[in-house]
């Protein structure tokens, strides 16, 4: 039966090694997915070897040092201990995954917010003066000057340029107007 689960073991053991590359090229959705699909079968193959491991414990306790002398003993006893061996390293990994996962989340998501941020606050101008030259006051001075049109545009711009770089200066705006590069975890 170990023997079994060790060969299947292996299996797991590809697919785990390919779901490590695979993350670099793609992370997305699916690859979540894959990585918690490999975490419930390491779970699985934990309790399938409990009950394996309480045998050999009891199997020990009942008759001691005699067991051991045995070579199809000891060479299941080692199987045991290998099988138990790679499913803790394998868990490890895909904790390390899973970890992985969350930091280039987090990550993406805080660049997307910081975005969003950005793109409100150097619209907030435009907004502002739109929203204050459509109101219908009686007297508007702009409206008489031969140029009003252009400097309402030039009005906005420059305070729309002025806070877009006083969050250039402050460092704000960060990476958000480069170009992402291809199988990069964070840009």
């Amino acid at each position: 039966m170990i023997k079994n689960y060790l060969a299947k073991i292996d299996d797991f053991e590809l697919r785990l090694n390919q779901l490590l590359w695979d993350l670099k090229e793609k992370n997305n959705i699916e690859i979540l997915e894959r990585i918690h699909h490999a975490r419930h079968e390491i779970l699985i193959w934990k309790n399938l070897m409990i009950p394996i491991k309480e045998i050999q414990i009891g199997m020990e306790e009942v008759f001691g040092e005699e067991l051991t002398s045995f070579t199809a003993c000891k060479r299941t006893n080692k199987r045991i201990e290998r099988t138990l061996h790679l499913l803790k390293e394998y868990q490890q990994e895909i904790d390390a995954l899973v970890d992985f996962e969350v930091v280039v989340s987090s990550h993406r998501g805080n660049e997307i917010m910081k975005t969003l941020t950005v793109l409100t606050t150097l619209f907030t101008p435009i907004a502002a003066w739109g929203a204050l030259w459509g109101m219908n006051f009686k007297f508007m001075p702009e409206l008489d000057l031969k140029f009003g049109y252009l400097y309402s545009l030039i009005v906005i711009a420059v305070t729309t340029l002025i806070l877009y770089f006083y969050l250039k200066m402050k460092g704000w705006t960060g990476d958000i107007l480069k170009s992402s590069k291809k199988h990069s975890f964070f840009k």
